[in-house]
């Protein structure tokens, strides 16, 4: 009995210490795999590139461009970064930045994307202003040679300014970056100048017209014609061009800059409209130094038989005043080298280029004067380029 009440204390102590020591064991199991699984091992170099990913200098254009979407990926590093510090408290075996790491991954796809489409939209931005803007300046610039061609009524020369003022501010908004409020500006802009040039279109549309277009061809081939056959040198003068085109047996030997009508747009229907007219004329007088106040000049027979029909047309129609008359007097003359059409009706050259002309030309030499030949011009790029932008809108 005494040897057996001797064992059961020795035995009891055994088994304690066994257990212990499996529970020692078992600790530094569970610790070797906390260790080797990293969950206690914080992330910095994750914590670093979320951080990078997310710098103020970077996120400019999403700061501007893509808010919601950089506000969450920013909320998200916040909430990464408290997870991250409340873990580096943790006594070391129960720390677990899992969670912290998985929200700093997170956080920096999220960045990324955020200065992608913060990138992507300001590229949209920029482009889609630059193109209004540069739409606008294309429909000044019109606006501007047409100005200078021929002279647009008040109202008209008042939605010219406006758009003057409105283009001017969104080139100003677009080197701003300012790119939303440049674009909203350009098309300000453009509406402006759509009113400015509404009515001068309408009017300019028949430089494009085909049966129009043919009908100077004609002239213009019959005149060459002439020239031709009777060996004489003859003049084609295309107003939309500014151009004077000296014909000698057939073939134009020389072109001459020249200043038209203030009214270059308009075919002269009655005295005062300011509009050169367009038809086939014949040289009736040369008048040289002393006979005239432009250097020299050549008098043509208007108006002639068409143009005393088109008038009395235009006023049974109601488009001119009962009382107006044709009117008279147009010369190719000289003072002309102006750059801007100027003149009643008449079509000036320098002075140099009127005295090669009036040694060619004598009194029966045909000068047919026509809008266009089909070809560019003023009046007509005007229309394509109108055209164009409205098809591409």
């Amino acid at each position: 009995m005494t040897g057996d009440a001797g064992r059961g204390p020795r035995a009891t102590v055994r088994v304690a210490v066994l257990l212990t020591a499996l529970g020692v064991l078992a600790l530094a199991h569970d610790l070797a795999v906390t260790a080797f699984s990293g969950r206690t091992r914080p992330p910095e170099e994750r914590l670093r590139a979320a951080r990078r990913t997310l710098e103020a200098p970077l996120t400019r254009a999403a700061s501007r461009w893509a808010p919601e979407e950089l506000q969450e990926a920013t909320t998200l590093l916040a909430e990464a970064v408290a997870e991250y510090e409340r873990q580096r408290q943790t006594l070391w075996p129960r720390r677990d930045f899992s969670a912290a790491a998985g929200r700093l991954w997170e956080a920096e796809v999220r960045g990324r994307r955020a200065l992608m489409l913060g990138e992507e939209r300001l590229v949209t931005a920029r482009t889609g202003a630059a193109d209004a803007v540069e739409e606008a300046e294309g429909l000044l610039n019109a606006a501007e040679a047409l100005v200078t061609a021929t002279t647009l009524p008040h109202e008209e020369r008042v939605h010219l300014a406006r758009a003057r003022f409105i283009v001017s501010e969104a080139q100003s908004l677009l080197g701003a970056e300012e790119y939303a409020l440049a674009a909203e500006r350009a098309e300000a802009g453009r509406v402006e100048l759509e009113h400015a040039l509404g009515p001068a279109l309408a009017r300019a549309r028949r430089y494009t017209s085909a049966e129009q277009v043919r009908t100077w061809k004609r002239w213009i081939a019959e005149t060459v014609a002439w020239s031709r056959a009777s060996g004489r040198t003859a003049v084609v003068v295309l107003k939309e061009r500014n151009e004077l085109r000296l014909i000698d047996r057939g073939q134009a030997v020389r072109r001459y800059p020249v200043d038209i009508g203030s009214n270059a747009m308009g075919r002269k229907l009655r005295a005062g409209d300011r509009a050169t007219p367009e038809g086939r004329y014949r040289v009736v007088a040369r008048k040289g130094h002393g006979r005239t106040r432009y250097h020299k000049a050549l008098l043509l027979d208007y108006p002639n038989d068409t143009d005393r029909r088109r008038h009395a047309e235009a006023r049974r129609a109601g488009e001119i005043p009962r009382g107006a008359q044709p009117g008279g007097l147009i010369e190719i003359h000289g003072d002309g080298g102006r750059g801007r059409n100027w003149t009643d009706g008449c079509v000036a050259l320098s002075n140099d280029h009127m005295d090669e002309l009036f040694a060619h030309l004598q009194v029966g030499s045909w000068v047919t004067i026509v809008g266009g030949d089909g070809g560019n011009g003023t009046f007509s790029d005007l229309v394509g380029r109108l055209n164009a932008e409205g098809n591409a809108r």
